[in-house]
């Protein structure tokens, strides 16, 4: 019964990999130890192709022992060559090769017990074809979200770019800015899912602008209620441009609502507390800092003992409590403070 439980909970593991993990190196390295931990396997060798490239990710795991290698067939041995080659499986009392087919050869896996008297059963070896068929299924789905994900990529930095070449440099700090986003991320233990969102906003949540004149963005004196009414529309606009990206659908809701304030008078939608996304509340801060350390044309640049004492000010009323106490926080910190320094 044991063995059944371990089967059936080894598609839950294969499904975790391939939606929370983004990296190739850790994708194979967590089919090897799948295999590894079912089988009770003294070795297990995984070859796998990289997607759209000639190369090979290749991990090793014997014993407690683990390499990994990545690189072209000169990483590969001439028995793994021949096996790749061959595409057949290969079912002995200790020792199974499985190649990773789906379409085209996508790899293969060779797993072996310490000794010939430590033999696979007839269960091992039926789950052993099927999970490699199963392995074989989701290596082709990770690749096409790898494929999916560096289309995505290119489309932010072209649209960073563009906005880089219509919005005034003063606005747009999206480089300087993401070391502070990264420390105020662990500070606030963010997931790496959270992180990514985070990013990915600070890249684009400015992106609705593209549809504001560009003569209000360069305006040197305060804007007319009726230039900040136009203002006010970017957040909706830029949120519309990447919401038929799925991929980018938990980055959109940050740059809705980044312009909300804590106490419920912002905009667009005028929420309050927690009913604000936690993204948004922290690119919030965010913002605001980049607008008070950097200048933007119509307000000259603060130095950093105003602006701590600015945000302290606007806590609870503009910016989430919270998030104030770990970017003040953050700031204290003496390679913040002296990579901040680095720009006056």
């Amino acid at each position: 019964m044991r063995k059944y439980k371990t089967v059936f909970s080894s598609f839950h593991t294969l499904y975790r990999l391939t939606t929370s993990l983004s990296d190739s190196n850790n994708f194979v390295i967590g089919i090897t130890k799948l295999y590894k931990n079912i089988f009770k396997a003294e070795k297990v060798v995984t070859v796998c192709k990289v997607s759209n490239s000639h190369n090979f990710i290749k991990v090793n795991i014997e014993n407690k022992k683990q390499v990994v290698k990545k690189g072209g067939l000169s990483i590969l041995t001439k028995r793994e060559k021949e096996i790749l080659k061959q595409n057949r499986e290969v079912i002995l009392n200790n020792r199974m090769i499985c190649p990773f087919i789906f379409v085209d050869t996508l790899g293969a896996v060779y797993i072996k017990r310490k000794t010939k008297n430590d033999i696979f059963d007839d269960l091992d070896k039926r789950w052993f074809i099927s999970l490699s068929e199963q392995v074989s299924i989701y290596l082709k789905i990770f690749s096409l979200y790898q494929e999916q994900r560096k289309i995505m990529l290119n489309y932010i930095k072209s649209l960073s770019n563009i906005l880089n070449n219509y919005i005034p440099t003063s606005y747009l700090h999206t480089k300087s800015v993401s070391k502070l986003i990264s420390a105020l991320g662990k500070e606030m233990k963010l997931t790496k899912a959270e992180m990514k969102s985070l990013e990915y906003a600070s890249m684009l949540h400015d992106a609705g602008k593209l549809q504001v004149p560009s003569k209000l963005l360069k305006k040197q004196r305060p804007l007319t209620n009726k230039e900040y009414e136009i203002i006010r529309k970017h957040p909706k606009t830029g949120a519309s441009l990447i919401k038929d990206l799925a991929a980018l659908k938990p980055v959109a809701p940050i740059i809705l609502h980044h312009h909300e304030k804590y106490d419920g008078t912002g905009y667009p939608s005028r929420l309050k507390k927690d009913n604000i996304p936690l993204g948004a509340r922290i690119m919030s801060v965010i913002d605001a800092f980049d607008a008070m350390f950097f200048g933007r044309p119509y307000k000259k640049r603060m130095k950093l003992k105003s602006i701590e004492a600015e945000l302290k000010k606007q806590t609870g009323k503009q910016f989430d409590p919270k998030v104030v106490h770990s970017f003040l926080k953050i700031l204290k910190n003496k390679r913040i403070r002296k990579y901040l320094h680095s720009f006056y």
